[in-house]
């Protein structure tokens, strides 16, 4: 079965991207140091894939946003993902590198060359 998010999780993710983009100082600590909690958790990187892939009624900047943030996870965490978190990223990536929107295929592009570049290594 595929994965599918908790919608409350989904909305606190949501509500962290939009946070993001705040241009408040504050706020901008607070959502790293949420970001860096959410690390602890592989699920999150799904929910981010989700975001990005799925949620087509989002606004581009926010999906984009979901997986420049997807891009640093893999950087640094991947060797910590466990094989179904990785797959189920690089499954939607490939699903959704076609996206109507030119800003969400080239983000998918850069998830995909560091997913194979970060595999190459291992």
């Amino acid at each position: 079965m595929e994965w599918q998010p908790d919608e409350q999780g989904l909305q606190q993710v949501l509500q962290l991207l939009k946070d993001s983009q705040s241009p408040d100082t504050a706020t901008q600590r607070a959502v790293q140091e949420k970001l860096e909690q959410l690390n602890q958790f592989p699920d999150f990187n799904n929910y981010l894939i989700f975001v990005l892939t799925s949620l087509k009624s989002e606004d581009e900047p926010t999906r984009s946003l979901s997986g420049l943030i997807l891009k640093n996870n893999v950087k640094a965490h991947y060797q910590n993902f466990p094989p179904n978190v990785a797959d189920f990223i690089k499954r939607e990536c490939l699903n959704n590198i076609g996206d109507p929107s030119p800003l969400i295929r080239a983000t998918i592009g850069v998830c995909l060359r560091l997913l194979w570049s970060t595999t190459e290594d291992m």
